[in-house]
């Protein structure tokens, strides 16, 4: 199976620049896309004609919501977490395949000394108890998402200069150090421990072209998912959005018992 998330900021901005070809030519089962700002369910589906569509929007219109684009339908698709809080927002849904669920996520982006950053933590908090009920039911479970967190310090162009800004808080950065505790792994760091790999940049000071980024996007495997992890990378030639794709090819685990 191979996975593609991309946080495209708009998805109408990346249909403009040859998306639907784009992904077309990606030859991936699965397309995971996050900040869509978007509410047309035809026009979605007329746009990828041919291809199982899922989309969450949010109330607010043009403002966040996700979207999921497959060669296959799922065998089940649900939106949300259960609470209009973070629902209105768009920001989770679930794809299920046989053997494994798959979590299409766009974390909110916080700011610091703002109600926003209070409604990030606490967004955290709701999406480990909604992680916690979906481990009960599936062993083998990944989660494609904008973090909009960086983990490690070469996750991110200017750590100590950044250290404490939203998205390199110790809170944040403690939420994923917890799910690796507990044997969940960061895909890209299972094939690649090189620092000034980013997934975004700003669209000021030329800072993609300068490589000044952080790494705030990717998946997450779950400890049984991740045995059948078999690439992560970055697709930095496509400049889709101020984000960049980011591939996952998994293999269902083979258990022998």
């Amino acid at each position: 199976m191979r996975i593609i998330s991309l946080n495209g900021n708009g998805i109408r901005a990346c249909v403009k620049k040859g998306m639907v070809r784009w992904w077309e030519s990606t030859d991936a089962d699965l397309l995971l896309f996050q900040e869509v700002r978007y509410d047309d369910f035809d026009a979605i589906d007329n746009l990828f004609s041919g291809y199982w569509t899922g989309l969450f929007s949010a109330l607010k219109k043009g403002y966040s919501g996700i979207l999921a684009v497959a060669k296959k339908p799922p065998i089940n698709f649900t939106v949300g977490m259960g609470d209009i809080k973070w629902d209105d927002e768009a920001r989770v849904m679930l794809i299920e395949y046989p053997g494994v669920v798959i979590v299409n996520a766009y974390f909110p982006s916080g700011a610091l000394n703002n109600k926003r950053q209070t409604y990030k933590l606490e967004f955290l908090k709701a999406f480990r108890v909604y992680l916690d009920d979906l481990s009960k039911q599936h062993s083998n479970i990944i989660i494609a998402a904008d973090w909009n967190i960086c983990h490690r310090e070469i996750d991110i162009h200017d750590p100590k200069r950044l250290s404490g800004k939203p998205g390199f808080t110790k809170e944040e950065r403690n939420w994923l150090d917890n799910l690796e505790k507990e044997g969940w792994k960061d895909a890209f760091r299972i094939f690649n421990t090189d620092p000034e790999n980013f997934t975004w940049w700003s669209y000021r000071s030329r800072s993609r072209e300068r490589n000044i980024g952080w790494r705030i996007d990717g998946f997450w495997l779950s400890p049984s998912a991740s045995k059948g992890a078999k690439h992560c990378r970055h697709l930095y030639e496509f400049k889709l959005s101020d984000h960049c794709p980011v591939l996952l090819e998994w293999e269902l685990p083979i258990t022998f018992t």
